[in-house]
């Protein structure tokens, strides 16, 4: 390939040649002078083209490069004006509904709890009173029982006092049966406290 020198230039010289690197070498991807890309230069049989071209077609790249990022750019920006605010809103909205099934759920198992532990204090409260009124009944029985036997033993005190011999004898299945039958009707019957039996 022929090349002309394309004259003294402004940029950069050939270390080699003193010359403007006016050309660029395809093959080993370096600009030349004219001298490297003529028939005794170091890069003859190469592909050879004007710096200016290959530098065209390097700003073209840039070009489209930078149209390319200024749609992504743009998409981008779209996304975070329109898209990311109606997420944001979504997610909100999940996070407060989430929120209020929390709320809903824990008034359920506070409700069930309170109802629950009301059931249990009417039953400790039952209980209760029908443990004081069983010990109200007892007291009642036990109080008239102590009556009657002390009604019995003043009773057997004045037979002892009135009564001579002959007629403590006479009376005696009479007095014991009486007296048996008065302390221990049977529908008084109650069992005998702990200290009494």
């Amino acid at each position: 390939m022929s090349v002309e020198s394309a004259g003294p230039g402004l940029g950069p010289l050939c270390p080699e040649h003193g010359q403007a690197l006016s050309w660029f070498c395809c093959s080993e991807r370096r600009p030349v002078c004219a001298a490297c890309a003529g028939l005794g230069g170091r890069c003859r049989g190469h592909r050879i083209r004007r710096a200016e071209e290959r530098a065209e077609e390097l700003r073209n790249k840039i070009v489209d490069q930078c149209e390319r990022l200024q749609f992504h750019s743009a998409s981008i920006a779209k996304y975070v004006a329109e898209v990311l605010p109606g997420k944001n809103q979504r997610a909100a909205s999940t996070a407060s509904a989430a929120r209020e099934l929390v709320i809903q759920r824990l008034a359920v198992v506070r409700s069930l709890c309170e109802s629950e532990e009301q059931r249990l204090l009417e039953q400790v409260h039952g209980e209760e009173e029908r443990a004081h009124q069983s010990i109200l009944t007892q007291r009642v029985h036990w109080t008239e029982a102590l009556q009657k036997l002390d009604t019995i033993r003043t009773s057997l005190v004045g037979m002892l006092t009135h009564l001579d011999d002959l007629q403590l004898i006479q009376k005696e299945q009479e007095i014991f049966e009486r007296h048996r039958g008065r302390a221990y009707r049977r529908e008084d019957r109650q069992p005998l406290p702990a200290t009494v039996r």
